[in-house]
């Protein structure tokens, strides 16, 4: 087939007519890629790259897997489009399978909204949240990463994530969206262990009943705010982009405050959803249950665009009393709600969250030995399929960039270690790196092969070596 295509002119017609995210038109070079093909992305030129990006940590059940693009072509033969004002046995099979077969064993779900995008989810929540409790604040944390809308930017707390421009000249000032950033939103503390924003030490940051000092500021800062103000807190389980995996006490904590205050509990399991960690979502590993759910990514392993939101029966039975007015043109797409039930039907079927579950004690034992060889790996956290490493200087966990996840896009990203490794990992064809500068970020899907972690390990491990001795060099 890429013979067929004259690239030539396709980057062309990519560096004339496309606009550019992430880079100014100057700092942009295109990346061809021809086609997939389950956990590789193949050149024109037929080098094929293995993707421990796993693209946006979104292709849980692997590039072009033949069982869902058959179902998505079945689907294509029936339905060009429909409006999610009628039924399809599609968007009534999706929303069975999510409440019965992923979720049957919990209590607590009500009823789906199906929407086309994490963002959109993630609003979708926040709507929700607000006219459930008819109550305007809502309460995120430091480094999280919720969408690029209006409503999932506010609760986004990355500077460098949050939809804004920046030129590329040294001590710019960004450019934020004049106005989109004035909801309603209280900011508290990441549970970011490694460097507590609050100056704790983990291990001797736990009040007398256990509570941990991110969690007891939280529940102060509510208090404060007036709890008849807050509607809901916004979590990542994982922190994706922000790349912040927590303490095992976190999770629980932050569901006992939100239950002890009566606020809801929105887990945003748009990235951990679906397998990822080795559950079907990242919070069934701490014994809770949330109040509303935000998904998109593995629920379709983003074969076709596709999110959802997933209520408790006590929010579902309360939306059921009311006319809704929320109208998106694309959400319950019949291809897309085909895409999600072939994607489940083919993860259950293979079981991939329990193949996810012990790919990632094998992930755990590579790491940890890469940690054991290179002093400056400074940390390893993560489950199944979604591993965080963080890069240090020295033994006393020295940031290489010192204003670490806060930074912005005015930046030099050439001097951030994440893309250091990634340029080095892929003259041994692997795409691997972050989104922090300091901080990488692994995933691949769900069935992917202890060869090719093996190979994104020895990538890795070549990567890391270099980077050792650039830092050798300039000490």
């Amino acid at each position: 087939m890429s013979k067929e295509i004259d690239w030539g002119q396709v980057l062309e017609w990519d560096k004339k007519y496309i606009v550019r995210t992430f880079n100014t038109q100057e700092e942009y070079s295109p990346v061809p890629i021809a086609s997939t093909d389950g956990d590789y992305l193949i050149l024109p030129d037929g080098t094929r790259l293995l993707d421990c990006f796993n693209q946006l940590y979104c292709v849980n059940a692997g590039q072009k897997v033949e069982k869902i693009n058959e179902k998505i072509k079945d689907a294509l033969d029936r339905y060009g489009f429909l409006q999610d004002a009628f039924t399809t046995d599609y968007k009534a099979k999706a929303a069975k399978m999510i409440i019965e077969d992923v979720l049957g064993d919990e209590d607590w779900p009500g009823k789906v909204r199906f929407v086309s995008t994490g963002s959109e989810a993630v609003e979708a929540a926040l709507f929700i949240a607000r006219l459930y409790k008819n109550r305007p604040l809502v309460i995120s944390r430091e480094y999280a990463y919720h969408g690029w809308t209006s409503g999932s930017s506010s609760v986004t707390r990355l500077k460098g994530s949050r939809s804004g421009i920046t030129e590329d000249k040294p001590n710019t000032t960004p450019r934020n969206i004049p106005g989109q950033h004035n909801g309603k939103v209280a900011i508290a503390p990441s549970p970011n262990c490694m460097r507590c924003s609050l100056g704790h030490t983990y291990g001797s940051c736990a009040d007398e009943n256990g509570e941990l000092a991110c969690v007891k500021y939280t529940r102060r800062m509510i208090e404060n705010q007036g709890v008849e103000q807050v509607a809901a807190v916004i979590t990542e389980v994982t922190q994706g982009a922000g790349s912040v995996h927590p303490p095992d006490e976190y999770i629980p904590q932050i569901r006992k405050m939100t239950q002890d205050l009566g606020i809801l509990w929105i887990a945003d399991e748009v990235l951990t959803g679906f397998g990822r960690t080795g559950e079907w979502f990242a919070y069934q590993h701490y014994g809770v249950e949330p109040d509303i759910v935000a998904m998109a990514k593995g629920i379709s392993s983003s074969a076709i665009p596709a999110g959802a939101v997933v209520v408790s029966k006590e929010i579902a039975e309360f939306m059921d009393q009311y006319r809704w007015e929320t109208v998106s043109t694309f959400s319950g797409h019949p291809i897309a709600m085909a895409a999600v039930c072939a994607n489940l039907e083919y993860i259950i079927e293979e079981n991939l969250v329990e193949k996810a579950r012990d790919t990632g004690e094998y992930f755990r034992t590579k790491l940890l030995e890469l940690q054991n060889k290179h002093k400056i790996v400074g940390k390893v956290a993560g489950n199944g399929v979604l591993w965080i490493v963080e890069l240090v200087k020295d033994e006393k966990m020295t940031p290489f960039i010192e204003i670490d996840r806060n930074y912005t896009h005015e930046s030099d990203p050439s001097l951030f270690p994440s893309n250091i490794i990634r340029e080095k990992a892929l003259e041994k064809g692997v795409l691997i790196g972050g989104v922090m500068p300091n901080t990488l970020r692994i995933g691949t899907s769900l069935n992917v092969s202890k060869e090719d972690i093996d190979k994104a390990v020895d990538a890795l491990d070549y990567a890391l070596t270099h980077l050792e001795s650039v830092t050798l060099q300039e000490q």
